[in-house]
């Protein structure tokens, strides 16, 4: 029997997972729980990939496969009715292994893929098994998620980004990819039409949004990007930092101090139009300190005042000839890098006029950031302009969400000053 033949086949999407599975199990530690998320939009074939994978695991191996989601009368209606079609198609459907009443597949003790509904109380809640997989993971709550996956080896994941949430914490540069509609070449021409339609109704010709509802829909269920919130500043792109260190640009550093607030640091690099971003650092100097033993803590407080930032600085290798455009809120801090060697740290403006000049530029470029820089990622999706108390929308941001922000405004700032960037 040819490939032709069978209704249900490898996409291009099927591919991209397996090899991020692939890929990715030899780059986690021995005895690490192996976590896989996929992200992605509409139509892109997201679990009927990764329940083939299963099936096609389940055959070579007999393992122990629990496949899960919110709501077990909504998983049978979709990824239980999936798996049994596939296997049929496949010519691997046997009835005495199907317990319909138990929604399990199995071929002895140990040995079965399992379906589970999370809506129950204590299911499923600490057996061992090797694979869980969790279909639309953003449906369910994380102590839920905690008890299902407490004792599996591996942990697979999907699901349509309305939102951020907790998954996106557990992203590393290997265990993760974002899937769209493109990713599925057998879509059927009607479902590419309702997708693209998202697009049409949301944005003009030109690009600009006429409506934010279905500007959200496109980049939720059309880019598979994680959706936005009303009165969102800015819409930025991921890149890979594979990609992002191929730009052949000295990179800048930019630098938003942070005692108990996120001290947010990072990469940046300007080319054509287009800025790109690279973070560094998130934790707040009090989280840094707590986490220090006291023998680092000791060495830091001998140094000088600010010991702390040229340490932390050290520890991110960041160069000493490098340009690091900082908040000009702390300029003990900023002296203390220029007397450790850090000769180009300089200060900008941080008032109410040069944050509306800097979201300004920013709006009026293409700006990227690293699909590792999980909290840039988190920040300019919720990064929104303040309203009264009428809900009005009012002539500046919220004051959240802001510590990268801030940051690469700075460095957009300092290349429009250097005449990099020009005035627009």
């Amino acid at each position: 029997m040819t490939n032709k033949e069978f209704k249900y086949k490898p996409t291009k999407a099927f591919w991209k997972i397996h090899k991020l599975i692939e890929d990715g199990l030899p780059k986690f530690k021995d005895n690490e729980q192996k976590v896989f998320i996929i992200q992605g939009g509409q139509g892109a074939g997201k679990t009927i990939a990764i329940l083939m994978l299963l099936i096609d695991y389940m055959e070579q191996t007999k393992s122990e496969i629990t496949i899960c989601s919110a709501q077990l009368s909504k998983l049978k209606d979709t990824a239980l009715n999936d798996y049994i079609k596939i296997r049929q198609d496949f010519n691997l459907f046997d009835d005495k292994h199907f317990n319909k009443s138990e929604s399990s597949y199995k071929y002895k003790a140990g040995h079965f893929t399992e379906f589970l509904g999370l809506d129950k109380a204590d299911v499923g809640k600490g057996r061992r098994r090797r694979i869980v997989y969790i279909n639309e993971v953003n449906k369910i709550t994380l102590q839920q998620y905690t008890d299902i996956t407490a004792r599996a080896d591996i942990v697979l994941m999907d699901f349509n980004p309305d939102a951020r949430f907790f998954a996106h914490d557990l992203i590393n540069e290997f265990n993760f990819i974002s899937l769209t509609y493109l990713d599925n070449e057998y879509l059927s021409e009607n479902e590419i039409r309702n997708i693209l339609a998202y697009k049409s109704k949301g944005y003009d010709e030109e690009g600009n949004i006429i409506n934010e509802y279905w500007a959200n829909k496109w980049r939720i269920y059309g880019l598979g990007e994680i959706g936005g919130v009303e009165g969102r500043i800015f819409n930025w792109k991921p890149i890979s930092y594979a990609d992002y260190l191929r730009i052949d640009k000295t990179p800048i550093y930019t630098c938003d101090w942070g005692t108990v607030d996120p001290l947010a640091i990072g990469e940046m690099k300007y080319s054509d139009g287009k800025l790109y971003n690279h973070e560094l650092n998130y934790m707040s100097e009090n989280e840094w300190r707590q986490r220090l033993t006291a023998t680092d803590l000791k060495q830091i407080s001998g140094r000088n005042n600010d010991g702390f930032i040229t340490w932390l600085f050290e520890r991110l290798n960041i160069p000493k000839n490098a340009v690091i455009v900082c908040d000009s809120n702390r300029p003990n801090k900023i002296l203390s890098l220029r007397k450790a060697g850090w000769n180009y740290a300089i200060a900008v403006d941080g008032n109410s006029k040069a944050i509306l000049d800097g979201i300004g530029l920013l709006q009026n470029l293409d700006v990227y950031y690293t699909s590792t820089s999980v909290n840039i990622a988190n920040e300019q999706n919720e990064y929104c302009w303040a309203t009264d108390r009428f809900a009005i929308q009012l002539e500046k941001p919220e004051d959240r969400n802001n510590h990268h922000m801030d940051r690469i405004r700075y460095g957009a700032k300092y290349y429009e000053k250097k005449g990099i960037i020009r005035k627009v």
